[in-house]
């Protein structure tokens, strides 16, 4: 596979431009379940999940404002005779709840533990960087993303896993940052080494910034326009103050973003979320509608 290829969504996207901010998935609350695959090209139907195990642990997982994945190191190796794990990861409180499986039961467990054991727990949750591999989804993930992990865990082999999907093959390499919840796109092995240091340095390189995941789209995209514009910083450098979304769904959504040192004490953002109807989002896909937020930030007055 040529990465240059306009055939293919990742690279098409590049050339196009396309915008990162505002196309992270949506969650506050991630279930991480360690399975060395191979991965069936919806995550909750790889085995022993699927039918009405895969769909409990997904609902049950929504519920909670939470997504899950599956996970694996490098070369799928197999966890060890105490089990394979599991994480439940809070992005706001920065805390986790952790575990090991064996059966289907226990992943039910895994995902209930979303609630309120996730909101009750005082471990601070360990870094994890998550890079999206599953070539069964688009293979764009699998070319750019293995090679991502493979150039990580050299650096970083305690915190580099690989993961299902992140959401926008187009995007690849796609890598969520845990437990801030900060997914980046579009690197590759020259970039990625150094957006993953700034951001375990606790700055957010904001070129690369698909989104926070605890926030709305709109949010992520002025969070994104932020950080790339007043950064690198912190994520927290940069949080969400009032919304102003329009009534009738037509028009910008107006976004307040409260900053200190060294993004601006207040940064007025609009996002305009341009419907799109000819873009191919996978490999070897019809074009579909879609949405691109488009960010910018107001003038003050």
């Amino acid at each position: 596979m040529a990465l240059t290829d306009l055939g293919r969504c990742s690279a098409a996207a590049r050339h196009r431009g396309e915008p990162l901010g505002g196309s992270a998935p949506v969650a506050s609350r991630w279930l991480l379940i360690e399975h060395p695959g191979p991965w069936s090209k919806q995550a909750a139907e790889t085995p022993p999940m699927g039918g009405r195990v895969g769909e409990e642990i997904e609902a049950v997982c929504a519920s909670f404002g939470g997504r899950a994945l599956l996970i694996r190191r490098q070369g799928r190796a197999v966890a060890d005779a105490g089990g394979r794990q599991w994480f439940a990861v809070d992005t706001v409180r920065g805390t986790w709840v952790r575990g090991t499986w064996r059966t289907a039961d226990d992943l039910l467990a895994a995902a209930r533990a979303l609630g309120v054991e996730c909101s009750s727990s005082d471990e601070d949750a360990e870094p994890m960087l998550l890079v999206c591999t599953q070539g069964t989804r688009d293979a764009c993930c699998a070319v750019r993303g293995r090679p991502i992990v493979a150039s990580l865990v050299r650096t970083w082999p305690d915190e580099t896993w690989e993961c299902t999907h992140l959401g926008g093959h187009r995007f690849s390499g796609t890598l969520l940052a845990l437990p801030e919840g900060v997914c980046y796109g579009y690197l590759d092995t020259d970039t990625a080494a150094s957006v993953v240091a700034d951001h375990l340095e606790g700055r957010v390189t904001g070129g690369f910034v698909r989104g926070v995941t605890r926030w709305e789209p709109a949010v992520q995209a002025a969070i994104a326009l932020v950080l790339d514009e007043y950064g690198p910083a912190g994520v927290d450098d940069a949080v969400p103050g009032r919304i102003e979304a329009p009534p009738d769904g037509e028009g910008p959504t107006r976004v307040e973003i409260l900053g200190r040192d060294p993004v601006p004490e207040r940064v007025l953002v609009e996002v305009h979320a341009e419907p799109q109807d000819d873009l191919a989002l996978s490999c070897g896909a019809v074009p579909k509608p879609s949405v691109v937020q488009r960010a910018a930030v107001v003038p003050s007055a």
